[in-house]
């Protein structure tokens, strides 16, 4: 090549690079720096919220994220909350229990005795036949497993290695409930027993629930004789006795025969059991990403986080009771307490990125305190009128009030495992699952007390645990 042809093609190459090096700083100078201050720095990778942008890939096919912006975080949940089965009724059975409650009449009846003189060998007697001792019928109730739907929300901004969030919990509300009864029982017992402690007595009465010999096993009127002694309760001495000698008859007599008085099963016709259990909180999170450039590109994908803040979670769980029929009669009793959990939180996260696609694991703990708010309402026998035959002799309606406030640690711990794919730039969809274990907290079933007269809240009654979990699905947007 000679000297000339050498010379212009040098010169032809040495434009080109000129030009090359113009065009790139002019790029560079749109991109990143202002013109007119090259000291102020553009972002220019702003995409305006266009939720279908398409996804920047880096050279290692990895999504490029923006170093500052906004997010938010929407999640529906299908949760079950775990329920610890019960007894209705109190566990006690012996004396100064309803759970005494005497079945002579049925006795009598099956062995053709309705009063008058017994044999002295008969089975009736109170020394061969003890006081029948009963249980609570329902000792597997509710509360129950059961799944609930609920929302999940979380905002925040994020700049470089540092995010603020805040999370709203407006969680499932898991329902339970049963009802029982049947129908064909007779009214004057009914088919549902539930045990309470009367501790005075107050649940005896007398009783009609035998008819005349030959008759029908049906009430008729008049009080059973218990003792058959010829006395037959509050209505005195059957006069038409023919063996009754008329001179053992005195004014005294008048008065009834106590004797004939039992302690009555207290029980219903119908008993419907209903337990609800809620839960929603807010939490203010502060986050720091562990920086991860000292790293080779391709193992970049991996991520994280560590933050701290504060959380409060309420545990709301109801227990109501209703029955009506039987010896009780029209009653209810609705227990409500509230788990308020407030304290310090910590969390860890880990991060890890495959093309579109994102794994995240999170932990969360919370050292709360537990303030629990205690009621419960209770309206037993409304439609009862002391004295009356298969009704307490004294006890009549009852409504009371309850409240009552405890102070517990109840550490609680939460992790929550996400995946989710990123349909464009500003947008990803996830699925994911969240389980929450809470130490130390009341379940309103397990705090009744069955007492008569006015029930109330178990004295030292242990705490209880709960555990929470389900999947959720929704989505992220960044901006």
């Amino acid at each position: 090549m000679t000297a000339p042809s050498i010379s212009k093609w040098f010169s032809k190459c040495l434009a080109a690079g000129l030009l090359m090096a113009a065009g790139t700083d002019r790029l560079l100078a749109d991109e990143y720096y202002d013109m007119k201050d090259t000291s102020v720095y553009v972002d220019n990778t702003d995409h305006d919220l266009q939720f279908f942008s398409p996804v920047d890939f880096d050279f290692e096919n990895l999504p490029i994220q923006q170093p500052n912006g906004y997010f938010f975080n929407f999640d529906k949940l299908s949760w079950a909350t775990t329920g610890e089965r019960v007894t209705v009724g109190s566990e006690n059975t012996g004396p100064g229990t309803t759970g005494g409650g005497s079945l002579a009449p049925f006795r009598n009846f099956l062995t053709g005795f309705w009063g008058g003189a017994l044999p002295p060998t008969s089975v009736l007697t109170p020394v061969s036949i003890p006081v029948p001792l009963f249980s609570s019928g329902i000792n597997s109730g509710p509360p129950r497993a059961e799944f609930a739907w609920g929302e999940r929300y979380e905002f925040g901004v994020y700049q470089d290695e540092t995010t603020w969030s805040v999370g709203i919990l407006d969680g499932p509300e898991a329902n339970a409930g049963q009802s029982y009864g049947l129908e064909t029982q007779d009214e004057i017992y009914g088919s549902v027993l539930v045990v309470f402690d009367d501790p005075q007595n107050l649940f005896r009465g007398f009783i009609d629930v035998v008819g005349p010999i030959g008759g029908p096993f049906a009430p008729d009127g008049l009080a059973d004789d218990i003792d058959a002694d010829g006395q037959f309760g509050p209505d005195g001495y059957d006069l038409d006795d023919p063996g009754r000698e008329p001179d053992t008859f005195f004014l005294g007599d008048l008065r009834g025969d106590f004797d004939d008085i039992v302690t009555l099963p207290t029980s219903f016709q119908f008993l419907n059991v209903r337990n609800s259990t809620k839960s929603d909180g807010i939490e203010l999170m502060k986050s720091h990403r562990l920086d991860n450039r000292h790293r080779m590109v391709k193992n970049q994908n991996n991520v994280v986080e560590f933050g701290y803040g504060v959380r409060y979670l309420r545990l709301r769980d109801k227990y109501d009771v209703t029955g009506f029929g039987g010896t009780m009669g029209q009653s209810f009793w609705d227990t409500q307490i509230d788990n308020n959990l407030v304290g310090p939180q910590l969390s860890l996260k880990w991060m890890h990125q495959k093309n579109r696609f994102q794994l995240d694991w999170s932990g969360r703990f919370m050292f709360a305190y537990n303030i629990m708010n205690m009621e419960q309402d209770a309206a037993l026998g409304q439609d009862l009128v002391p004295g009356q035959y298969n009704r307490a002799l004294y006890y009549g309606p009852t409504v009371a009030s309850h409240g009552q406030q405890d102070n517990d640690f109840s550490p609680t711990a939460e992790m929550r495992v996400t995946g989710s794919y990123q349909i464009s730039r500003a947008l990803s969809l996830n699925l994911g699952y969240t389980a929450i274990f809470v130490d130390n907290i009341r379940r309103a079933a397990q705090q009744v007390k069955y007492e008569l007269p006015n029930m109330g809240f178990r004295e030292g009654a242990d705490t209880q645990e709960i555990f929470i979990n389900g999947v959720n699905f929704g989505f992220d947007v960044v901006y």
